[in-house]
């Protein structure tokens, strides 16, 4: 092996060091701080002698939640059954937030395209859209279930219109905000319209875009839990609801976890795909 592999081998190796010591330095103190808390409750609970469906301790919850977790895809027995699994449950609600933050994305995109290019659009159509985002999502969402039945498509609704606000106002204020100079550089070489569109005002939109789905993909997943709240079969949603019913409060916490672990999960995966999409911008680069 020559001096020059072994140079770069040993550059590598301290930079990997150096970063597993970053990272070490960034997770320690949270992970230091959740086990002294959950230490804290668990210590409190015995002492205090806590019931269990007041405040379960830590070490019931998360018995709780591996027998929910090991029973598998496991649907609902019966509307408000005792929960014999949570995947099942997670998956719907899932399915329920990924359609309805499709769907919101859509719309939204269409209509900041068309309220981009016209000033009438803009102007007719924006307080509409303000209205309806200032409407409290949970006062509508039994208007769905009348319309559409105990089915995906509620819940859904409820998760577009959750997210729809955001990715529409920030897919604007991108293709606003195109560097004068540029675009005048676009407009002095001739280019189309449609050129200055795809070249010029997308790829400015592209992070204005992301940084709405990574606040949206929490968004979606709330919207869906409002509409299963208010009417459902299945869903983590309607799992909480029943198990709070019930007073099964380890099950109420077992949903709010996982919840948690999908939020956080989903927006992870969002910055996952903005690193690879923008790989050429400058805030990915830094």
């Amino acid at each position: 092996m020559s001096a020059a592999t072994n140079t770069v081998a040993v550059r590598r190796r301290g930079s990997f060091g150096v970063w597993l010591r970053r990272a070490a330095g960034d997770v320690a103190p949270p992970v230091v701080a959740v086990v002294l808390v959950i230490a804290l409750w668990e210590g409190l609970v015995d002492l205090l002698q806590i019931p269990v469906y007041l405040l379960p301790a830590p070490s019931a919850i998360v018995d709780t939640l591996v027998k929910l977790i090991g029973a598998g895809l496991v649907p609902p027995t019966y509307v408000g059954a005792p929960a014999t699994g949570i995947l099942y449950d997670t998956l719907i609600t899932l399915q329920e937030a990924m359609v309805g933050l499709a769907i919101g994305t859509a719309v939204a995109l269409v209509l900041g395209i068309v309220m981009v290019h016209s000033r009438f659009a803009e102007q007719a159509l924006y307080p509409i859209i303000v209205t309806i985002h200032s409407t409290p999502f949970i006062a509508i969402a039994p208007i769905f279930i009348i319309w559409f039945g105990f089915t995906i498509m509620p819940k859904a609704i409820v998760a577009a219109l959750a997210t729809f606000f955001p990715v529409l106002v920030n897919c604007i204020i991108g293709m606003r905000s195109v560097d004068p100079t540029t675009h005048e550089l676009f407009r002095s070489v001739h280019a189309s319209k449609r050129e200055i569109f795809w070249h010029l005002r997308v790829p400015n939109t592209l992070p204005y875009f992301f940084a709405a789905q990574r606040l949206c993909v929490s968004l979606a997943l709330i919207g869906a839990i409002v509409g299963e709240l208010v009417g459902a079969r299945d869903g983590l949603g309607h799992l909480i609801a029943a198990a709070a019913i019930t007073l099964r409060t380890p099950e109420v916490f077992s949903g709010v976890i996982v919840l948690t672990a999908l939020g956080i999960v989903l927006t992870q995966t969002v910055s996952f795909i903005q690193a690879r999409v923008l790989y050429w911008h400058e805030t990915e680069r830094a």
